[in-house]
């Protein structure tokens, strides 16, 4: 594990649930809150000594239950955000929802203030048979497109995806990954080759063909991650170039805990 390069200090951060590093603008990642009183918001703060770079705010979206968040190819093949409104801890909702919007430009030099973030898309997604799973793991393949949610469970997690190009509707079941334990994020690395899961305690790690759909990204072989001890880790990201990767807890004044490449 490499040198932490800081905590994010906004006192507005205090749930951060996922993490997705940018490749349109090096040397950035991004971030959002579980549930977030002051609507519906990503945070950009910097991997050099986690520095706050600002917040921008999703027109027309709104905040249920935001759990996990990717990088993925947009309408035109452009990065896009995807935002996982899929947590549901009373298993009760009808449906989850996934925001796609754009990835806009950081300015690292600037300072930090709040922006708009228009052409918001919102994708409805359903689980097989009309059932209710809490969720807190957003897969997007940058290559192909493709989305997979795995869900939260203390008898394993299920998988849950969606083939490239996404539309609303119902996803499809994908396989189990058994006692993997408590699902609380995870990230598909740029080039496609890694997929990994984390847990509040753990990480593991699967090697995939990027030319297959990322439903099957979990039939091979597996193995451990290794993870700061976090008070309430659950976000996972890997870096922008290369398979280093960062974490981050939920909590004030988080830690971001970098990984050198494996």
């Amino acid at each position: 594990m490499a040198p932490s390069p800081g905590a994010l200090t906004p006192p507005e951060i205090v749930e951060a649930s996922g993490l997705a590093a940018s490749r349109r603008n090096p040397g950035v990642l991004w971030t959002h809150n579980d549930s977030d009183a002051n609507g519906p918001l990503v945070y950009a703060f910097a991997v050099d000594g986690a520095r706050y770079l600002g917040r921008w705010r999703l027109d027309g979206a709104e905040v249920h239950d935001w759990e996990d968040m990717a990088l993925g190819p947009g309408k035109d093949g452009s990065d896009a955000l995807y935002i996982g409104d899929i947590g549901d801890n009373l298993r009760k909702r009808p449906d989850v929802v996934v925001y796609r919007v754009a990835e806009p430009t950081v300015d690292l030099a600037a300072a930090a203030a709040e922006h708009r973030l228009p052409g918001v898309e919102r994708l409805v997604f359903t689980y097989p048979g009309g059932q209710a799973h809490n969720a807190e793991t957003l897969l997007v393949d940058p290559v192909r497109g493709d989305m997979c949610i795995v869900t939260k469970g203390r008898g394993g997690a299920s998988v849950f995806c969606a083939a490239a190009p996404l539309s609303s509707g119902e996803l499809k079941a994908a396989g189990e990954l058994g006692a993997l334990g408590l699902a609380t994020g995870g990230a598909v690395s740029r080039d496609g080759t890694l997929v990994a899961v984390r847990t509040y305690l753990a990480a593991r790690l699967w090697r995939r063909d990027p030319a297959r759909p990322l439903a099957e990204a979990f039939r091979g072989p597996d193995c451990d991650l290794s993870m700061a001890l976090e008070r309430q880790g659950e976000a996972f990201t890997f870096a922008a170039e290369g398979d280093g990767y960062y974490t981050i807890s939920e909590g004030l004044a988080p830690t971001l805990h970098a990984y050198a490449p494996r």
